[in-house]
């Protein structure tokens, strides 16, 4: 049974040409190229794959009835079948192959000689002569083996071994000079050399190419891997909250990305809760959005708890450091004193608001994107009163302008659905948890185009 198994895996494996290929040629990285032993293993077995179409010259009636036809054919099936089995080893590679062309040239055209031995009138010869071209297929094929004098090589011992033939054909035939027609094969073998050392110096030097940027690549993996923990570490950690409790999902497609939130906890016990999206994605947007934590956590205290006047203060900073770059965000100020939420949003998807037994809906508010100076001021003040067991989802526009794998976005409309489905749900995790996997229902296995972020605020 051992053997069988082990039959069927070899019939499946080296003798199914789309997983031979496949297994192959499987040179993922651009270094597997500079691997020449692996190169010239995969090489020898694709030639001996490729060397049974040499056994179609048996349909040419002059070989089909040459006296050493078989043989010759047969000893050529013996040498790639003792390459195929020298190219498990790993030793003296280069030396199999160049012994095996040049063996199987020789033989070939020993063996068009011999079949053709009788022709003696131009037309004949030109016959003859073709048959020789077949040999440039040989030649050709060397440039597979990615080294660059391997086509030479071969392509030389060809023009030599033909030379050395015609000149046989021109002693049996009595000619005092060699007729130029005999010549073409030699042509032709040569501007095979040219086009595959060509071939050859181009692949290496793209490979050349290609190897620097994978380094590159995995050195910029690495600097992201880096950043995407130092912005991990600006995101506020499990914070235990006086007055709230919260949940956040967020969802980045690249290592990092624009979206951010914080808490801002000040005197009196008071809070403010930021969130922003930052335009754009990947290392620029987190750079920014880095540089907009900053400035939340150093500016003034009167503007922490004004949040028209802090959506200025970024307007205003945004456009004379970053020009190029603008976000929408939203603040909200939680006094626990006097018992109200004040908040801004500056054209920033709308705050959504509801609990348990009241359905969510939108909180409608003016505001203009930060960044570009539109207006003072960049947002509009409004304030609610601080109601126990009251929710609010704050959320960036990845979450309802993604779309899923039918090309649907989720909307507004769709995302206060999974909300009121859900509403009832009492504890805020359980409830996180839900509204979550809805969503996640929703987008499929597709893969999300935008950073995706909502946090999930509940008045204790």
């Amino acid at each position: 049974m051992t053997w069988i198994k082990r039959f069927n895996s070899f019939r499946s494996g080296f003798l199914n040409p789309f997983t031979f290929f496949e297994r192959e040629f499987n040179y993922s990285e651009a270094e597997a190229w500079k691997n020449q032993t692996r190169i010239d293993q995969s090489f020898i077995r694709l030639a001996f794959l490729l060397h049974f179409t040499m056994y179609s010259t048996l349909a040419i009636p002059e070989v089909r009835n040459s006296e050493r036809g078989m043989f010759y054919l047969g000893t050529i099936f013996l040498i790639n079948v003792m390459g195929l089995v020298l190219s498990f080893q790993e030793k003296f590679l280069s030396w199999v192959i160049q012994i095996s062309n040049f063996a199987i040239i020789f033989l070939m055209m020993n063996l068009f000689h011999e079949s053709f031995y009788n022709s003696h009138d131009p037309e004949s010869l030109q016959i003859y002569n073709n048959f020789f071209l077949l040999i440039s297929l040989i030649v050709i094929f060397q440039m597979f083996r990615l080294k660059k004098g391997s086509c030479f090589l071969t392509g030389t011992v060809a023009i030599v071994l033909h030379i050395f033939f015609i000149s046989l054909k021109r002693v049996e035939l009595g000619l005092d000079e060699f007729p130029r027609l005999l010549f073409v094969p030699d042509v032709v073998y040569a501007l095979c050399i040219v086009i595959g050392t060509s071939s050859v110096i181009i692949v290496k030097r793209l490979i050349s190419i290609s190897s620097e940027l994978d380094l590159e690549y995995k050195f910029i993996q690495q600097d992201l891997i880096v950043a995407k923990q130092v912005q991990e570490n600006l995101f506020p950690g499990r914070l235990s909250i006086k007055g709230i409790k919260y949940e956040v999902m967020r969802i980045t497609p690249n290592h990092i990305g624009g979206d951010f939130f914080d808490f801002v906890q000040l005197r009196e016990g008071n809070t403010g809760i930021f969130l922003t999206d930052i335009a754009g994605h990947g290392i620029a947007s987190a750079l920014v959005a880095s540089m907009v934590k900053i400035m939340v956590s150093t500016m003034p205290y009167i503007l922490k708890v004004h949040p028209s006047r802090l959506m200025d203060y970024i307007d205003d900073s945004l456009q004379q450091q970053f020009q190029s770059y603008h976000a929408s965000a939203v603040y909200m100020f939680l006094d626990f004193i006097s018992k109200e939420i004040t908040f801004a949003n500056a054209g920033h998807p709308y705050v959504i608001q509801g609990s348990s037994v009241r359905e969510f809906h939108e909180i409608e508010t003016v505001g203009a994107i930060l960044g570009f100076g539109i207006k003072k001021p960049i947002a509009e003040q409004i304030k609610l009163p601080l109601v126990s067991k009251d929710r609010y989802f704050l959320y960036t526009d990845g979450l309802i302008e993604n779309k899923s794998e039918d090309g649907k976005q989720l909307g507004t409309e769709g995302l206060l659905e999974i909300l009121n489905e859900n509403r009832s749900e009492t504890d805020l995790g359980v409830f996180k948890a839900k509204v979550q996997k809805a969503v996640e229902k929703f987008f499929g296995d597709v893969a999300l185009e935008d950073d995706t972020l909502f946090l999930i605020v509940e008045v204790e």
